[in-house]
């Protein structure tokens, strides 16, 4: 139950100092990410990965690991790419997952060396010109790429409201980003799905609080506006 921060327009334009600093910040909050963000549906990373096991499988700006623990629990061999050093130290808590320091534009793996790359809750924050060629670069043939957000049901009015508040400019967030046409225009991959999984994650006051915090929106504004935005929310 969570939408990510509005990064950049589905023709890939950004603005590159705010999107610089909101992009970076997510570090300083990597407690608050890990406790308040949600996990992924392992249905959905079954559909993306299929029902098999032991693919040599990537999770590029995998964060505090979210995605990549449903993959190793799905039986997968994961390694954890992103470029926060502090993203990752909370990641490497987690079982059965290699983590390195790299950015999608620049990916620290060899040519042809994974069988799948999946991407949670990232993507739109990719240099999309130079990342998908580096993605291109690291799968094998017939390799796939597995792009996933989590979005709120902002059907529910106290959660609309919420990210509201979260967002600044209204809901949406990577509800608004579209990759489709990012992926197709690139000429690297073939064969798009899509599919929605639903799925529900609780939150108490506290995870809610953490939850609000882990955005780079809120992440970048100085403590004493974080403090209003939240008590804003609540």
């Amino acid at each position: 139950m969570t939408t990510d921060d509005p990064a950049s327009d589905s023709d890939g334009s950004q603005d590159t100092g705010a999107q610089t600093a909101r992009a970076t910040s997510f570090g300083a909050v990597a407690t608050a990410y890990d406790a308040g963000r949600p996990t992924f549906p392992a249905d959905a990373v079954v559909w993306v990965l299929g029902a098999g096991r032991g693919l040599q499988v990537l999770d590029l700006g995998a964060g505090t690991g979210k995605l990549a623990a449903v993959a190793a629990e799905l039986g997968h061999d994961v390694i954890a790419v992103d470029p926060s050093p502090e993203m990752l130290e909370v990641c490497r808590r987690r079982s059965r997952i290699d983590t390195m320091v790299g950015a999608a534009e620049s990916i620290p793996l060899a040519h042809a060396s994974v069988d799948a790359v999946i991407v949670g809750q990232a993507f739109h924050w990719f240099d999309h010109a130079r990342a998908l060629p580096e993605i291109a670069r690291v799968l094998r043939p017939n390799g796939i790429l597995g792009l996933l957000w989590n979005n709120a049901d902002t059907v529910v009015p106290w959660v609309r409201r919420t990210f509201q508040v979260i967002q600044g400019d209204g809901v949406g967030g990577s509800d608004r980003f579209d990759p489709e046409p990012l992926v197709e225009q690139s000429n690297l991959f073939t064969m798009l799905e899509f599919a929605r999984f639903r799925h529900w994650h609780d939150l108490d006051r506290n995870t809610l609080k953490q939850l609000a915090m882990s955005h780079s929106r809120v992440a970048t504004l100085k403590e004493s506006a974080a403090r209003r935005s939240w008590s804003r929310s609540t």
